[in-house]
């Protein structure tokens, strides 16, 4: 996997865990949501490894979890802003 991807992925968990928080719900009561809004593989452990940046998701799975939070769920992702939170080392060495 190229740091690109490990980047992106560590981005989506860090907003999913986010969003789950300022809802106050459990990995579980999310994974509960998913479910019910289609995104039928989803349980507590694999939003567990989302939020960490160790499982990938699928395209459509995306549409789920933005059914499940909103419109805040695209308005941060796209935001450029967001990533500050993630301590990830850039491929050049750096943070980011």
């Amino acid at each position: 996997m190229n740091a690109g991807s490990r980047q992106l992925r560590k981005r989506l968990g860090v907003l999913i865990h986010d969003l789950r928080i300022r809802n106050g719900w459990t990995q579980e009561e999310l994974a509960s949501e998913c479910r019910k809004a289609g995104f039928e593989r989803c349980k507590r452990s694999l939003l567990s490894q989302l939020e960490v940046g160790a499982a990938s998701i699928r395209g459509e799975e995306i549409y789920w979890l933005r059914k499940v939070f909103g419109e805040s769920f695209e308005c941060e992702f796209w935001n450029p802003y967001h990533n500050r939170k993630i301590k990830e080392v850039n491929p050049q060495g750096g943070g980011v």
